[in-house]
């Protein structure tokens, strides 16, 4: 229940964050600094549910912060520039913040690192990341040329929704095993 509680805590921290990246001035340090703790808070809020059920929790946690974050490196290939104010301030932004990603990264993590659960922690970090800039600019969530937008009303709630369907599922799937695995070891 703890992992709920922090989770929570997270939420209403990246609420915080968001009210103020909201005034902050796009394309600032400000700005960009708010937007990276609003991306760390969603990912810890949609993974730390989950954080119970997985057998390395330090890594799940480091690789669902790590998407949530390093995919706005996109921004700076896109944009062909390092400064802040034109990687911001893009018309769309780039391919790579599609349904692909997440996708395509969960499946490689996993085949990199079979039963560690870090293509999970990928799905969550880039789904929540993906998921919240649904409602700060939208995004090519299937092709390049059709960005999709969605209001917080129904953001918020997928948020909430995928950290309780994560936990439930990988309760479901995970929890049994390890358990097994915990008495397994107990008995040796």
């Amino acid at each position: 229940m703890l992992s709920v509680a922090a989770a929570l805590l997270a939420a209403l921290l990246t609420a915080t964050w968001h009210h103020r990246w909201e005034r902050a001035a796009n394309g600032t340090p400000e700005r960009g600094l708010l937007d990276g703790l609003c991306h760390a808070g969603t990912a810890l809020a949609v993974a730390l549910p989950v954080l119970p059920y997985v057998r390395e929790q330090g890594p799940f946690l480091r690789v669902a912060l790590a998407s949530a974050l390093l995919i706005d490196l996109d921004h700076i290939a896109a944009a062909r520039s390092l400064r802040l104010d034109r990687c911001m301030t893009m018309a769309t932004r780039p391919l790579s913040h599609s349904l692909l990603t997440p996708i395509l990264l969960a499946v490689l993590a996993e085949r990199l690192a079979p039963e560690r659960h870090l293509g999970l922690a990928a799905l969550l970090g880039l789904g929540s990341h993906l998921l919240r800039d649904l409602y700060t600019g939208g995004v090519p969530v299937l092709h390049p040329r059709h960005v999709v937008s969605l209001p917080p009303r129904v953001v918020i709630p997928l948020l909430g929704l995928l950290a309780i369907f994560s936990r439930s599922a990988t309760r479901r799937r995970l929890g049994t095993r390890l358990l097994r695995l915990e008495i397994g070891r107990a008995h040796v």
